[in-house]
């Protein structure tokens, strides 16, 4: 669909998809996609926009502004936006970039997760992944082929790679060290002193630190490690409930048992039992 707007040049394509209603319930869908060229006229100006937003700009400079704010994002670089966020955003010299308005499962909840963890400016110029995801929307958009399960599954692709991409990029890397000092000691009694000691950090700032970053509070993150152990050992071998709780870090098999029916819905014993 060629597009009629001012600043938009003759080069520019929209493409426009109506997700079913089951799409719209369950999964990640695209709305309005496409690829725009520029010139400085360019500018858009919202005050409610039901949708969240993937740019990236492929040549030039646009500038966002929201809630007295201004970010400018170059070549290269991806803005990811709430629109329903009062904003305007336009282009400061000739422009091109690709584009996706997109809503659906999840989308809050990852978008809250991204942002505190960057601006909603973020380089992509060797997430390869990222930038492959997007080219695949658009391919499916232009050639009439989109499915929605699809389209969901890259939109979902991007928005892991983001998290994970940070995961990977932190500055924050002793966060990481108290994390492989978990991963290797969950079994045993973990003050969370000596774990913002690890991390050089307060333990009010560590805490604040470790959710950010992993998504979990320390206590939750060991819980986890400590029932992925007791699942193998569970499945793999004949030890009584009573010592694998123990041999986990679990300071008595009650609370072993109920930890892990809350996280599991089923008990050690139905678990060991089970048949999957």
């Amino acid at each position: 669909m060629k597009v009629n707007e001012l600043g938009v040049l003759p080069s520019s394509e929209l493409y426009v998809h109506t997700p079913n209603e089951f799409s719209r319930k369950h999964l990640f869908t695209i709305h309005f996609a496409g690829r725009y060229d520029c010139d400085m006229n360019y500018i858009i100006e919202r005050n409610f926009h039901d949708y969240y937003l993937l740019l990236k700009v492929i040549r030039g400079q646009l500038r966002l502004e929201f809630e007295h704010q201004t970010f400018t994002v170059n070549a290269d670089e991806l803005l990811l936006f709430d629109c329903r966020i009062p904003h305007k955003y336009f282009a400061t010299a000739p422009l091109s970039f690709e584009f996706i308005h997109f809503n659906g499962n999840a989308s809050k909840e990852f978008y809250d997760m991204i942002i505190q963890l960057y601006s909603p400016v973020i380089s992509v110029i060797h997430e390869m992944e990222i930038i492959r995801a997007i080219d695949t929307i658009l391919y499916m958009l232009k050639h009439n082929k989109i499915s929605d399960f699809k389209a969901s599954y890259e939109v979902h692709k991007i928005l892991s790679c983001l998290l994970e991409g940070n995961h990977t990029l932190s500055s924050e890397s002793n966060l990481k060290d108290v994390i492989t000092f978990i991963d290797e000691n969950s079994e045993k009694s973990l003050n969370i002193s000596d774990l913002a000691n690890i991390a050089s950090l307060s333990v009010y700032h560590f805490s604040r630190k470790f959710k950010k970053f992993t998504g979990l509070s320390p206590h939750e993150y060991v819980i986890l490690k400590r029932l992925t152990h007791a699942k193998s050992l569970l499945k793999n071998t004949s030890f009584s409930i009573n010592k694998i709780s123990d041999m986990i870090g679990f300071s008595s098999p009650s609370h072993f048992i109920a930890t892990f029916k809350k996280h599991m819905n089923m008990t050690p014993k139905e678990f060991r039992n089970f048949r999957f």
